[in-house]
């Protein structure tokens, strides 16, 4: 019988690609119409932001594809190139972000997006390989 219910480890990537696409998409927006933003900058910032767009819709397809099966090693591999990129991103912008000359309401708005990103990303390392096909071979067949 095949399994209509999402494989466990898919919700992590969901709400990871959803919050990275809302705060990397409102970054590219944010970047291009900063007009104290240098070109280099912008082009920096965009370049940044879409890596994390690239990522979030590889998520998108891997939750698509796996929605009912087993992720392969390779999708494994995405989602947690994803996380660790999120991760390291995160842990360099928050300390950059607080010694910098901004305003304390934006310091504390980034430091929030910071931690619930990386929250985000553990989340969805600890999951992405929830099941492998070799480990869901293993297991008892699915309860109906």
């Amino acid at each position: 019988m095949a399994r209509t219910s999402p494989r466990r480890g898919t919700w992590p990537v969901v709400a990871l690609v959803v919050w990275s696409l809302y705060v990397w998409g409102t970054r590219i927006s944010n970047a291009l119409g900063d007009p104290a933003l240098s070109i280099g900058g912008k082009a920096f910032s965009g370049g940044l932001s879409l890596t994390f767009v690239a990522l979030a819709v590889a998520g998108i397809a891997i939750v698509a594809r796996s929605w009912s099966r087993a992720r392969t090693p390779i999708e494994v591999g995405v989602l947690r190139a994803f996380a660790g990129w999120t991760v390291a991103v995160w842990v360099v912008r928050v300390p950059m972000i607080v010694v910098a000359d901004h305003v304390v309401g934006f310091k504390v708005v980034h430091a929030m997006l910071g931690v619930i990103s990386v929250v985000l990303a553990v989340w969805v390392w600890r999951t992405a390989s929830a099941s492998t096909p070799a480990e869901e071979s293993l297991q008892p067949a699915a309860r109906s």
